[in-house]
């Protein structure tokens, strides 16, 4: 070890993270408490772990509490109170702690008049622990750097420094029940409504109902807003030619239990909720309070609605119904331009997303095609793996993939603008930036078609994932917990990291494929340089997130179902990264390497699908 001191370091470091959690684990205090504002100090908390009765050395009590909501919504984008601890002034909030004398304070709940905390104490354990973080990192980062080392060797042979480091970046005929013509109903998609917990474009809510209802954004050669227009005010009409197309839509069924059932459940509903026109939440109000709310066509007025705007509520969409009826479209369309005005003069300056950002909506919602992109990835890898050695061939697959990274980083700034946060908080999200990260690393890498080939078929495998959850991945607001810089930085690592397992996969099967013992030594070769930088990447990504976790809440490391399969994920290919040791030297032969790579991405899918949809935590949002 002593021309290998960075691999010393990574071992050290690993040493003493461990030490570090079993020092949490007996001396670390955590425990929760509930204060309600106007109450005496209180000293007693509920302990959940660790030494002791309960008891805090000083007294806390809770001043004032605030939730704050994204601008025009119900929707909350923080918690935060403000606490009096040992007679000092303490503010708290989501992803921002609180410590006074060792004690850490984080928010967890909170009412009108109360706050749920929790309390942490464990400085020795978070010390050694993230000092062991701290040497985990810069031993993964001089490994790369250190001379005399299996990888080095490995990468002088094949002189692919600067790939690696770039790839680190990275029907029936029938006719349809009446409607708004096209454009008076891309005018009616322009409107506000409050929809999914967001104010969005009418043409939003459009795309998902028709999608919902039809099984795609369009019917009968019908767009979407038009379908929703039909909906709107031709409901009767709508429902006679939904419940003809579908009969099993006449009726609910009395016990659900499959999936279709379930189903047919959902969309009865939503044509329930449409028809008392409760869904059209369109109309917003601002309190005496200052608290804003979106109203339905039906909804009720508050006591200290003015008189103007009720009137404006109550008249406007029977107007434009009448409009319609009478075929007066140029009429009805000024009524739609009144309504756009209205809803920015009663909800107050500043409140509603800008023009800018409600165009930028709608052509996201007309040009997000994952489904579309992942195909054209996969005809890019065609090209590259069935024709190697065709220059002509070769520069149509880099001019499509140079197409696919513009219009995949077009589509991720769009989507960053339109939610005001890195579009990294969900599944359909984090998948655009795997078949983004995938692309670019395709494009970036110098040499070798098999290569750019399975990056381009990784790209599409990701964005076809996406497409799964709709062919327009749906805008949200971020969780409070969620609002934290690392949490970008946690997902790009790791998801780059799972694009490289992919890619050793995809490498590993071409490999068992080729009768060429040649073709399978130099893919393991290939593997071998990847292994390491994607199981470093994994590592920093695991010790991000649980930095992350430790500000949010008060833990580094809670065994969540995702964590521990992030954990045995990292294990398994950290056991053929050591393939230069004596005792894993079976990793030398390119055939155990291949088929173990090949296997062992069923740990990547499983952390990153059955722990989100089959095993319940903190990690369920994604």
């Amino acid at each position: 070890m002593k021309h290998r001191p960075f691999t010393l370091l990574l071992h050290i470091a690993l040493v003493i993270i461990l030490a570090g959690a079993i020092v949490t684990h007996y001396a670390g205090i955590q425990g929760s408490l509930t204060l309600r504002t106007g109450e005496a100090p209180v000293c007693n908390f509920e302990l959940t772990s660790g030494p002791g009765d309960g008891t805090l050395p000083f007294g806390v009590a809770l001043r004032e509490v605030e939730i704050s909501y994204y601008p025009g919504t119900t929707t909350p984008m923080d918690f935060k109170s403000l606490l009096d601890v040992d007679g000092k002034s303490v503010a708290i909030s989501m992803n921002r702690v609180g410590e006074v004398h060792g004690w850490r304070f984080y928010q967890t709940g909170i009412g009108a008049d109360f706050s749920t905390v929790s309390i942490s104490h464990d400085p020795w354990g978070i010390g050694i622990t993230y000092a062991g973080y701290a040497l985990l990192l810069l031993g993964m980062a001089g490994y790369f750097f250190q001379p005399r080392t299996p990888w080095r060797a490995l990468l002088r042979s094949r002189r692919a420094a600067a790939m690696i480091l770039l790839l680190g970046v990275a029907a029936s005929a029938q006719a349809a029940p009446r409607a708004m013509q096209r454009p008076l109903a891309a005018n009616l998609g322009k409107i506000h409504v409050y929809w999914n917990d967001r104010v969005c474009p009418l043409q939003t809510m459009a795309r998902d109902v028709t999608v919902t209802l039809y099984g795609s954004d369009t019917y009968e050669g019908l767009s979407a807003e038009q379908v929703l227009s039909g909906w709107l005010f031709y409901f009767d009409e709508w429902h006679r030619d939904y419940v003809a197309r579908y009969p099993e839509a006449a009726s609910l069924p009395d016990n659900p239990e499959s999936k279709r059932e379930k189903k047919l459940v959902e969309r009865i509903g939503l044509i329930q909720w449409l028809g008392t026109g409760e869904a059209f939440r369109i109309y917003p109000y601002l309190s005496a309070e200052g608290n804003m709310e979106w109203l339905s066509l039906t909804g009720r007025r508050p006591s200290g609605m003015s008189l103007e705007q009720w009137t404006f509520m109550q008249s406007t969409m029977p107007r434009i119904k009448e409009l319609l009826l009478q075929g007066k479209n140029v009429r009805a369309n000024e009524e739609l331009d009144s309504l756009k005005a209205g809803q920015i003069r009663f909800a107050g300056a500043g409140v509603l997303p800008s023009a800018a950002k409600l165009e930028a909506e709608r052509a996201y919602n007309r040009l997000a095609r994952p489904a579309l992109a992942g195909i054209a990835a996969f005809v890019a890898a065609l090209l590259f793996l069935a024709f190697p050695s065709s220059r002509k061939v070769w520069r149509i697959a880099m001019v499509t993939d140079a197409l696919l990274l513009l219009y995949l980083s077009g589509l991720m700034g769009c989507l960053w603008w339109i939610s005001g946060h890195l579009p990294l908080s969900n599944g359909p999200e984090t998948m655009l930036f795997m078949g983004l990260a995938s692309v670019a690393g395709s494009l970036l890498w110098r040499s070798g078609a098999t290569v750019k080939g399975c990056l381009c078929a990784v790209g599409g495998l990701a964005l076809m994932v996406a497409a799964m959850a709709g062919r327009t991945p749906r805008i949200g607001m971020l969780m409070p917990v969620l609002s934290s810089p690392l949490l970008s930085v946690h997902v790009m690592v790791v998801m780059t990291s799972y694009v490289l397992f992919m890619l050793m996969a995809l490498l590993s099967g071409i490999a068992l494929c080729s009768r060429s013992h040649a073709r399978k030594e130099s893919l393991s070769v290939t593997n071998r340089l990847l292994l390491t930088p994607a199981v470093c990447l994994l590592g920093a990504g695991i010790f991000i997130g649980a930095v992350w976790a430790n500000q949010s809440w008060g833990r580094y490391w809670g065994w969540d179902p995702k964590e521990t399969c992030a954990l045995v994920t990292w294990l398994v290919y950290a056991l053929p990264a050591h393939w230069a040791c004596r005792p894993l030297r079976c990793f030398r032969r390119p055939k155990v390497l291949h088929l173990y790579l090949l296997l062992a991405i069923l740990c990547v899918a499983f952390t990153y699908f059955g722990a989100n949809y089959l095993l319940p935590g903190l990690h369920s949002y994604a």
